[in-house]
């Protein structure tokens, strides 16, 4: 079922995570790993202040209050069930300021995500990124999912090509457009091409405002 205009998504579980819209008090939990050098080393930006990253939620929060059933843009907490803690979040759109059209057409989308180095090499990456794919194929009705990735990013690669990612364009250093001068890659990967899923993420029955 493709999500309605204007309606805020439904959080979601999968086996160790809980999956949930941003809010405006995850500024403090966000600052943890979006001020981090390790964090942010193969993010477009940098490590934050606390006043980007409180200035760069409330961007994310005004993209997703805009966003509609044909073009959207969803932060995503990505918290752990069992304490609470938020170790990452996640990105999934189709245009950088809804309600407006974006540069991909609306049937395709984009996602990306990062997580506290503290929990790298646990599997929650994998975890979550495939539950937000899962998310946009069965939710969001899209046919073909992007995800960009600094070449030297082997981690996040490797997590891309293992959930059935390939590469579909490079982009040398001049044309890196967040400064941080190194070769990238856009993946993709397409409804017809994957493997067999499992069941869409299991929703909580709530919603978050």
């Amino acid at each position: 079922m493709t999500a309605a205009a204007g309606v805020t998504p439904a959080p979601f579980l999968t086996e160790r995570l809980l999956l949930r819209p941003l809010r405006n008090d995850d500024a403090g939990a966000l600052l943890r790993f979006r001020a981090h050098p390790s964090a942010t080393r193969y993010l477009s930006h940098g490590p934050l202040t606390p006043e980007q990253n409180s200035a760069r939620l409330q961007q994310a929060l005004f993209a997703a209050e805009s966003s509609t059933a044909e073009w959207f843009h969803f932060g995503w907490a990505i918290e752990l069930q069992a304490t609470g803690e938020i170790v990452g979040d996640g990105r999934t759109w189709n245009t950088e300021e809804p309600p407006a059209p974006g540069r991909i057409p609306a049937g395709c989308a984009s996602l990306g995500y990062v997580l506290h180095p503290d929990h790298h090499g646990l599997g929650l990456g994998r975890e979550a990124v495939g539950a937000l794919i899962e998310w946009l194929f069965s939710v969001r009705g899209c046919e073909t999912i992007f995800a960009g990735v600094y070449e030297p990013n082997l981690p996040s690669r490797r997590l891309l090509e293992a959930l059935g990612f390939g590469k579909d364009r490079f982009f040398p250093v001049a044309e890196d457009t967040a400064g941080k001068q190194l070769p990238s890659w856009r993946y993709r990967l397409d409804r017809v091409d994957r493997s067999p899923s499992p069941r869409p993420p299991a929703s909580t029955g709530r919603r978050t405002h």
